[in-house]
């Protein structure tokens, strides 16, 4: 039997390492068009992204990406929930 646990229910992390934000990324499809994004916002997002040892949930570098990615709120949650568990 599977079990759906929407991510509403869960605790969503605040910050989770950038290992496991590329993964989960991975995971959903969305690597390649976030890297496109990093590169499209210049040196400094770039320096942040790839320097990062975490990714944090309410850092404006993640919010302009969720932007670009057409990502709501529920989905930019749920990416940092299947992040923490791997």
């Amino acid at each position: 039997m599977l079990i759906t646990i929407s991510p509403s229910l869960l605790k969503v992390p605040t910050s989770v390492t950038l290992r496991q934000a590329k993964l989960a990324l991975l995971g959903a499809g969305l690597l390649s068009q976030v890297d496109a994004a990093i590169a499209a916002a210049g040196t400094a997002a770039q320096i942040e992204w790839s320097s990062a040892s975490t990714v944090q949930r309410d850092s404006p570098l993640v919010t302009s990406l969720a932007g670009a990615l057409s990502l709501d709120s529920a989905a930019l949650d749920a990416l940092f929930v299947a992040a923490a568990a791997l």
